[in-house]
C-alpha cells in the first residue's frame, strides 16, 4: 500500500508515510531501517494530531510545515484520522517536501523577482519560490491577511514583501474545497521599469537648464562646507593623535640634519622628555640639556650611533643609559626610520622607550647561565645553547670531551647536530623537541651520539626555551647533555640478570598498579615484557575482588616492616590458579609510600604434591572414600558444631557387610575388595553433599548425618539398607552378589564429650542388628549396652 501511495505521486514529492496510534506514538514508518527497530518518536504534541484527537478536523487536515523527528526534514504534513468502531484510533499522516513545491513553482515563473507562495487560510507559509527558508513556521503579517478578505474567492493587492524587501503585484485565489491560497507576485520595477525610464528621461532633458542655473551656486556653498569639514578632520586627527601617543610607552619624535650637519629634532611629544628625565614642557629648550642626562660613558656610542645614521641615510637603532633626577640610572632604546618627504626633505621617524626592566632581567639571565654553567662543570655535565633563528649551536668544552673531541673542534648548526644522532634516535628527538617548542612539555631525552673514533655514547639531553618573542616564538634554548653510558651498561646488565633468571620480577605502585614486569613474568601472565601500560592493576592477576582486597593487607605489613613474604595463588590467562612463593620489598625504604619489587618463586608443584599427600593420607585406599582419620576428623567437627549451635542435629551410622567372611571365603578377597568398592559406590549416591561416609576398617562403614534427628536419622538408615539389599553387585566370571548391611543408629547430642564414645554407641547398636537377625536398623537407646544379647554370628 505505502508504495501504491508514492507512485501516486511525482518523485520527491513525498518525504514519509507514518502511521500514529491514539496516544501519538509513531506504529510504522517508511524511514525506518529495513528489519531494524523503530526509533521511539511521539507526535503527540503535532498540530495535526491534536486536530485530530480532538476532533477538530473530521477529513484530511493540511498541517503547519514542521521538522520531522524521523525524517530530520521540513515537511508539509496532511493526515487524515484513524476510526475504530467510530472512536479515534491513531492517524495516518503524508509528509510532503516544500522543496518541491518550491522548485515546481520556480520553474513557472520568468522574472527573477517573480514569486509564488503556498499558504494555509490562517496565513502560514507552506512554501515559496524565493527565500522558503526564512519563511517556513512563520505566517504572513496579520495586515497581509486582511488582504484575502473571507467572501472573496481571488483577488489582487500591491505590498512590499518582507523576507526581500521588493515590491510586487500580487493576484492570490483559493483552492476550492481545500484551506489553501496560491498567492503570484509580479517584481513593479520589472513591469513598469521601461515606462519610468521614458518619463525620466524627458524629465532630465527638462531639468538640465534648471540644474546649470543652481549648479554655481550649488558649487561655492559645497566648497565652504568642505573647506570646513577639512578643518574639522585635521583638529579630530590631531586629538586622536595626541591622546595615541599619550598611550604609547616612551615618547615619539621627529628629526632632521641641518645645514651645519647637526640633529636637529622637529616634534616630540611630552613623553620623549618625561624617559629622559627632563619635563614634558621642556620644548625645544630642552634640546640643550639631553646629552647631559646621558651616562658619560654611553655618549660617545650614542652621538656615533647617530651621525652613523645620518651619514648612511640609514636606519638609527641604539641602547643607552641616562641618569635619572630621582636617583639611579635608567636604560632606553631608541629606533627611527628615514623617510624622504615630498619637498626632497629628509626625516627621521622614530621613538624612545625605557627598557630597563628588559636590560634586568637580561642581565639576570646572563648570571643564571653563569650560575648554571658553573654548576655544570661542578657535576660534570655539558652545556649547550641554541639560537632558534639562526640555528647555531654552541657546546661549551664538556660536550666536545664526552665525545672524544677537543674543545671547539667543529662549528655546529641545529642540522648537524641532528646528524650527530644514532638514526634509530632521530625521529624520537626531533618529536621530543618539536613538543617542547610547541606544547611547552619537559625536553628530557635519551640518545646516542656519534663519538670521534665513530662509536656511540648514550646521553641524557635536557633543555628549555629560555627566550620568547612577542609572539611567543622560540628566539633561544638553553640546556644539559649527561653521559648516561655507564647508566644504561648497568642496566643492561641488570636486566639481563633479572630476565634470564629463574624468578618472576614485577615492580608494583603503593596503589598495587603493575610498573614493569621481567621477561619471566610477563611469559607466565601474559604480560608485555619491561614497561607496563598505565593503570595495569594487579587485580587482573587475582581471582576475586576479596582476594585483591586481602592482598591490600600485605602492602599494610611492608610499610611496617620494610618486607614480607607469603604463598600466594595467582590467575594465569587460562583464569587457574597458581600458587607463587612471593616476596615484596620495598625499592627505597626511606620513602613508605614508595614502589614495591615482588619476586615470585613457583611453588604450584610442591604445593599440588603436598595436596595430594594430604589427600593420600584421609582417603582410604580400596574405596577413595575418606578413612578412619578423616572421618573422626568431622566428627570431632560436627559436635563442635553442634555445641555452637551451628547445626541444630546430627546422626552418627555405623554399618558392616552381612556375611562377609563367606564372601572372601567363597570367591576370595579379589572379589571380596569388588564387593567393599561397590558398597562405596552406593552410599555415595544415597547421602547428600552435606553428609559424608567412610570406611573405618575390613568391612565396617561409617555416615555422619548433618542436620538429621533421631527419627530422620533412623529413616534415611532403613533406605540406605534397601539401596543395598536392592543393588547386585556383577563380579567378573561370578556373576552378581547380593549383599544386606546391619545398621547401627546414634543420634549426636550437644554434651556428647568424645567423638569415639559416640562411634562406641553407634557400634554397639549396631552388632545389636547383627544378634538379632542381621539385614536390620537400630537405634542406640541406653539399656542396649546391658541387654542380653546372643552369640554374634560370625560375619
Amino acid at each position: 500500500m505505502v508504495m501504491t501511495v508514492f507512485d501516486a505521486y511525482p518523485s520527491g514529492v513525498l518525504v514519509q508515510v507514518a502511521v500514529a496510534d491514539a496516544g501519538g506514538d509513531i506504529v510504522y514508518s517508511n524511514l525506518a531501517p529495513p528489519g531494524g527497530p523503530l526509533e521511539k518518536v511521539s507526535i503527540r504534541d503535532r498540530e495535526h494530531f491534536q486536530a485530530h484527537a480532538e476532533r477538530r478536523a473530521a477529513g484530511m487536515f493540511v498541517g503547519t510545515p514542521v521538522q520531522g523527528r524521523l525524517s530530520r526534514q521540513w515537511t508539509i504534513q496532511l493526515s487524515r484520522p484513524l476510526l475504530r468502531g467510530g472512536e479515534f484510533d491513531g492517524v495516518v499522516v503524508l509528509s510532503l517536501s516544500p522543496d518541491y513545491i518550491a522548485r515546481y513553482f520556480r520553474a513557472i515563473l520568468d522574472g527573477p523577482g517573480d514569486i509564488i507562495s503556498l499558504l494555509r487560510t490562517d496565513g502560514t507559509y507552506l512554501a515559496r519560490s524565493q527565500q522558503q527558508d526564512a519563511v517556513l513556521g512563520h505566517a504572513v503579517p496579520p495586515e497581509r491577511l486582511h488582504l484575502f478578505e473571507p467572501q472573496r474567492m481571488q483577488g489582487t493587492y500591491d505590498v512590499e514583501a518582507p523576507p526581500d524587501g521588493v515590491r510586487r503585484l500580487y493576484a492570490w485565489s483559493r483552492v476550492p474545497d481545500q484551506p489553501l491560497i496560491v498567492s503570484v507576485g509580479l517584481d513593479r520595477h520589472a513591469v513598469f521599469g521601461p515606462y519610468q525610464a521614458t518619463v525620466a528621461r524627458s524629465l532630465v532633458r527638462n531639468g538640465v537648464t534648471s540644474a546649470l542655473i543652481l549648479l554655481g551656486a550649488l558649487l561655492t556653498v559645497w566648497l565652504a562646507v568642505q573647506r570646513e569639514r577639512s578643518e574639522r578632520l585635521r583638529l579630530q586627527g590631531e586629538r586622536r593623535f595626541a591622546r595615541l601617543a599619550q598611550e604609547v610607552p616612551g615618547g615619539l619624535f621627529q628629526s632632521r640634519m641641518d645645514e651645519a650637519g647637526d640633529f636637529r629634532l622637529l616634534f616630540t611629544t611630552p613623553g620623549f622628555f618625561e624617559v629622559h628625565g627632563l619635563p614634558p614642557a621642556a620644548g625645544p629648550a630642552g634640546e640643550a640639556v639631553l646629552a647631559s642626562r646621558v651616562h658619560p660613558a654611553d655618549l660617545p656610542a650614542l652621538a656615533a650611533s647617530v651621525r652613523a645614521s645620518m651619514a648612511t641615510q640609514g636606519l638609527w637603532d641604539h641602547k643607552y643609559r641616562v641618569r635619572h633626577p630621582g636617583g639611579g640610572l635608567r636604560w632606553l632604546h631608541g629606533h627611527a626610520r628615514p623617510q624622504r618627504e615630498d619637498d626632497g626633505t629628509l626625516l627621521w621617524y622614530g621613538y624612545v622607550h625605557d627598557v630597563t626592566q628588559d636590560q634586568a632581567l637580561q642581565e639576570a639571565i646572563r648570571r643564571s647561565e653563569e650560575r648554571l654553567r658553573a654548576t655544570v662543570q661542578a657535576v660534570r655535565d655539558g652545556l649547550w645553547q641554541w639560537d632558534c633563528e639562526s640555528g647555531r649551536v654552541e657546546w661549551d668544552a664538556r660536550c666536545y670531551q664526552m665525545l672524544g673531541f677537543e674543545d671547539g673542534a667543529f662549528a655546529l648548526l641545529y642540522e648537524d647536530f641532528l646528524a650527530r644522532i644514532h638514526p634509530a634516535d632521530g625521529e624520537r628527538v626531533r618529536e621530543r623537541l618539536r613538543r617542547h617548542l610547541e606544547l611547552g612539555e619537559e625536553f628530557r631525552v635519551e640518545m646516542r651520539l656519534r663519538t670521534a673514533e665513530n662509536g656511540w655514547l648514550h646521553v641524557e639531553s635536557r633543555g628549555e626555551v629560555s627566550e620568547r618573542d612577542a609572539r611567543g616564538r622560540p628566539l633561544h634554548m638553553l640546556g644539559t647533555h649527561t653521559d648516561i653510558q655507564q647508566r644504561v651498561e648497568q642496566g643492561r646488565m641488570l636486566k639481563a640478570l633479572i630476565d634470564r633468571g629463574g624468578a618472576l620480577v614485577m615492580v608494583a605502585t603503593p596503589g598495587r598498579d603493575i610498573l614493569y614486569a621481567n621477561e619471566r613474568a610477563a611469559q607466565v601472565f601474559g604480560l608485555q615484557a619491561g614497561r607496563q601500560p598505565p593503570g595495569l592493576s594487579f587485580r587482573l592477576l587475582h581471582d576475586s575482588d576479596e582476594g585483591f582486597a586481602r592482598f591490600a593487607a600485605l602492602y599494610d605489613r611492608l610499610q611496617a616492616e620494610g618486607s614480607v613474604r607469603v604463598e600466594w595463588a595467582l590467575r594465569l590467562p587460562s583464569g587457574d590458579p597458581r600458587w607463587f612463593d612471593m616476596q615484596g620489598t620495598q625499592l627505597d625504604p626511606e620513602d613508605g609510600d614508595g614502589g614495591v619489587i615482588w619476586t615470585l618463586i613457583d611453588t604450584d608443584a610442591r604445593r599440588q604434591r603436598e595436596t595430594r599427600l594430604e589427600t593420600l593420607a584421609l582417603t582410604d585406599a580400596l574405596t577413595g572414600i575418606p578413612n578412619r582419620r578423616a572421618f573422626m576428623e568431622r566428627l570431632d567437627m560436627e559436635l563442635d558444631h553442634l555445641r555452637a549451635g551451628l547445626v541444630d542435629a546430627a546422626t552418627l551410622i555405623m554399618l558392616d557387610i552381612d556375611h562377609f567372611k563367606r564372601v572372601n571365603d567363597t570367591y576370595g578377597h579379589a572379589v571380596g575388595d569388588v564387593v567393599l568398592q561397590a558398597l562405596a559406590r552406593v552410599l555415595e549416591q544415597e547421602l547428600r553433599k552435606d553428609d559424608m561416609v567412610g570406611r573405618l576398617g575390613g568391612e565396617e562403614f561409617a555416615a555422619l548425618l548433618s542436620s538429621a534427628g533421631a527419627e530422620a536419622g533412623y529413616l534415611r538408615a532403613e533406605r540406605l539398607r534397601e539401596a543395598v539389599a536392592a543393588h547386585p553387585i556383577a563380579v567378573d566370571g561370578v556373576g552378581d552378589i547380593r549383599i544386606t548391611i546391619s545398621l547401627g543408629v546414634y543420634a549426636l547430642a550437644p554434651d556428647d564429650a568424645r567423638a569415639l564414645a559416640c562411634l562406641e554407641r553407634a557400634d554397639a547398636a549396631m552388632y545389636f542388628s547383627k544378634r538379632n537377625g542381621r539385614n536390620r536398623s537400630t537405634p542406640w537407646i541406653e539399656n542396649l549396652a546391658t541387654a542380653p544379647s546372643p552369640a554374634p554370628a560370625a560375619g
